[in-house]
């Protein structure tokens, strides 16, 4: 029943297009009475790895895995869903949409001399059938006005496009300067791309896919017990953030600023016997900065701003083993 209509009674029809149309009137429908799919998936890696020299080994790999649709992808009646980062999205399911398949090779690099370790790794995946998002309209869906505070709305729909990329890299270093000293840095960055974003209705051939994050990396000291299992522990670090302008932009995807933002945590590990007890204390924000993540929803009033990630956060943890 919808809206107290027997959707048995209209011929020629099915429950999702009548769910549709009476919730979203001239919104784009889904017609489809066939609620069983079936998805053959497979999935196949390997991995390979040479020790060039008693410090340096080389790191490979390769795999294809598969993914299936959800419900969600498969049979969204117009739901608003916060799926992209202008938040108030109203989605469309696609009864249509096949598995995305990702084919990736992986290469890496480590060091170890002891006093000093390090690493990098980088990869490439190509994704056919990749799913992401059309959109179909702003602000309105036929009589179903969007709200003033949120008209940055946008309705989407699922869809299979035929050629995505994702490409990274990973660093991380430590250095031991003396027993107790130890410095540190970790590095990340992932570039996707819709290569044949052209297979749509309006915008460029191709576009950055949503909702990646931008280029983000962590350096800090840690002092520590002098042992090379350190039982007690003392960590401070700054997590700075890159700006991210690779948006798409054809979804409402806007750019961000950049931020950094400092971190301090401590651990003591007490251990009897058999039994031990670890415990942790830290603070996030340390200096109580405003700042946005790419990925953060982005409703609000005045238009776009969002909501802020918290500020300082203290925390205290407790674990008993036995």
């Amino acid at each position: 029943m919808v809206y107290g209509q027997d959707w048995r009674s209209r011929p020629g029809t099915d429950f999702l297009t009548i769910a549709n149309q009476d919730f979203f009137p001239g919104s784009t429908s889904i017609q489809t009475s066939n609620f069983q799919r079936d998805f053959g998936l497979w999935l196949a890696y390997g991995t390979a790895e040479c020790k060039l020299t008693p410090y340096w080994t080389i790191l490979g790999g390769s795999a294809h895995a598969e993914r299936p649709p959800t419900q969600t992808e498969l049979y969204a009646m117009g739901p608003f869903l916060s799926v992209l980062q202008q938040g108030f999205t109203n989605v469309i399911g696609n009864p249509n949409l096949t598995q995305e398949k990702l084919s990736q090779i992986d290469l890496g690099l480590r060091g170890d001399y002891g006093w000093i370790r390090t690493g990098v790794n980088g990869y490439y995946g190509f994704i056919q059938d990749y799913i992401t998002f059309m959109p179909l309209s702003q602000q309105t869906q036929g009589s179903f006005k969007i709200p003033a505070s949120f008209t940055n709305g946008l309705t989407v729909q699922y869809v299979n496009t035929g050629l995505a990329t994702l490409a990274g890299v990973e660093f991380y270093g430590e250095l031991d300067v003396t027993d107790w000293l130890t410095p540190f840095t970790t590095m990340s960055y992932v570039d996707g791309r819709d290569r044949t974003r052209g297979d749509r209705p309006g915008g460029s051939p191709e576009e950055p896919l949503p909702s990646i994050p931008p280029f983000e990396s962590r350096v800090g000291l840690r002092l520590h017990e002098p042992v090379r299992n350190p039982l007690y522990g003392m960590e401070f670090s700054a997590r700075l953030v890159a700006p991210q302008h690779q948006v798409a932009q054809s979804l409402g995807e806007v750019r961000t600023a950049g931020f950094t933002v400092f971190d301090l945590r401590g651990y003591w590990q007490i251990k009897r016997g058999t039994r031990s007890v670890l415990l942790t204390a830290g603070a996030t924000n340390l200096f109580d900065r405003n700042y946005h993540e790419h990925l953060d929803a982005r409703t609000g009033v005045p238009l776009g701003t969002g909501v802020f990630q918290p500020g300082i956060n203290p925390y205290l943890g407790v674990e008993y083993r036995w």
